[in-house]
């Protein structure tokens, strides 16, 4: 899949596709214009063919967007180390030295009591 210019930051891109989703249905639009003056049929050609071209724009942007996205989940998913995080991931877990006193990450240890404040 093309990607944009090396160093683009994609706000080329998005403009040149706001661009091309207001001028393509104004052209269609004015074909249809044309069209109306020539065989007297009013606006509804003119109108016709700017909604459908509008309307096909949009469409075919939705489903760029989504083969976009697509292949970004997937470049991700296979960039992962490990398809499992967090709790499921297996391995020990070293007491890390930040841990307050008295704090374990050992589960068969009584916890220490705590003497009441002073007050």
């Amino acid at each position: 899949m093309a990607r944009g210019l090396v160093g683009s930051n994609g706000s080329e891109d998005g403009l040149a596709k706001a661009i091309e989703i207001v001028v393509t249905p104004a052209i269609f639009a004015a074909a249809g214009f044309g069209l109306d003056r020539w065989w007297s049929t009013g606006p509804w050609l003119a109108l016709s063919f700017g909604m459908t071209a509008f309307v096909v724009k949009i469409l075919v942007e939705w489903q760029r967007y989504a083969e976009r996205m697509q292949v970004h989940e997937q470049e991700l998913a296979s960039s992962r180390p490990s398809q499992r995080r967090g709790i499921d991931r297996d391995g020990n877990l070293e007491e890390p030295a930040s841990l307050p006193t008295g704090v374990s990450l050992d589960a068969s240890e009584p916890p220490e009591p705590t003497p009441p404040a002073a007050a």
